[in-house]
């Protein structure tokens, strides 16, 4: 959605630079009625110019934005996969899991699977990091991932210089700003097991949410899809929530950690199990239902 936007931006930039050159070229004909010809001949030239190099590269700039690489196409051995280890995708109706897999193809296509120590990414992984992906942005009109460029795949959990030790903890990350701003970074062994528990934890979903999240360019906790009144509304249930003690809360307690922290576990329980959330936090499922339904 992000890139969209900023294509529209773009297309107002040029509207407008567009309108100033041709005030520009109209002013050509009131110089000529006076001494100044020589001045509205080279005006004119230099105008007509700017206008054909303005257009020559809006439409490069326009061709390479929009340009979308072909989908990876599944086959029958995929759909098979995804049926046995995707829950979510194995429960959807037949014209949903062509959506499905659609979307499945087109991730493959433009973010780039590194898994760790292999020299070409197993298939199963991409599908796992793949689904995480269609899985939390399902039943949203727009789906290109923000500017993620790139998800780096762990065989194992990791520390916090991105290094496999003893003592690493961390399943999953996004980054916000750096030079890794456009990259994801998850756990091979933490993935799999949230797609096998079926537990209402979920790496892949979690730090996915995060994506939604940040594309307003602000990590708040607030979700980009949810706007006007509604964010008011959505900050105010949450921050009741975090006061809470962990003992005297229904929710994970890392969720309580922060406000995006919370949006992202809330997203793990509501696409693995919603009836939960629907349960322990009505006000909140339907925020969620009124946007990804």
């Amino acid at each position: 959605m992000k890139s969209y936007l900023s294509f529209l931006e773009g297309k107002a930039r040029f509207t407008a630079w567009l309108v100033v050159f041709f005030v520009l070229l109209f002013s050509v004909p009131p110089l000529m009625a006076t001494e100044m010809k020589v001045a509205a001949k080279v005006l004119g030239i230099i105008v007509i110019l700017a206008i054909s190099a303005a257009l020559w590269i809006w439409r490069i700039q326009t061709v390479r934005r929009m340009q979308r690489k072909a989908r990876v196409a599944l086959n029958l051995n995929d759909r098979f996969w995804l049926n046995q280890h995707i829950s979510f995708y194995k429960k959807l109706p037949p014209r949903d899991k062509i959506i499905f897999e659609d979307r499945i193809g087109l991730f493959l296509a433009e973010i780039t699977i590194t898994e760790i120590g292999k020299d070409a990414p197993q298939k199963s992984t991409c599908l796992y990091v793949a689904a995480s992906a269609v899985i939390s942005f399902w039943g949203l009109p727009y789906w290109n991932y923000g500017e993620l460029n790139e998800v780096l795949v762990y065989p194992d959990n990791f520390n916090e210089d991105n290094m496999i030790d003893h003592k690493g903890v961390i399943a999953g990350k996004v980054h916000h700003g750096g030079l890794m701003d456009n990259t994801m970074v998850l756990s091979l062994t933490s993935l799999k097991k949230g797609f096998i528990l079926l537990d209402a934890s979920n790496v892949g979903i979690h730090e996915f949410a995060h994506m939604l999240d940040k594309a307003d360019e602000t990590v708040d906790g607030i979700p980009s899809f949810i706007k006007g009144e509604e964010r008011l509304i959505w900050a105010t249930l949450v921050e009741r929530e975090l006061r809470r003690k962990v003992k005297q809360s229904k929710f994970n307690a890392y969720g309580l950690t922060s406000e995006e922290e919370f949006f992202a576990v809330l997203m793990e329980a509501y696409r693995e199990n919603p009836r939960r959330i629907e349960k322990r936090y009505p006000e909140l499922f339907a925020i969620l239902e009124g946007h990804l339904k």
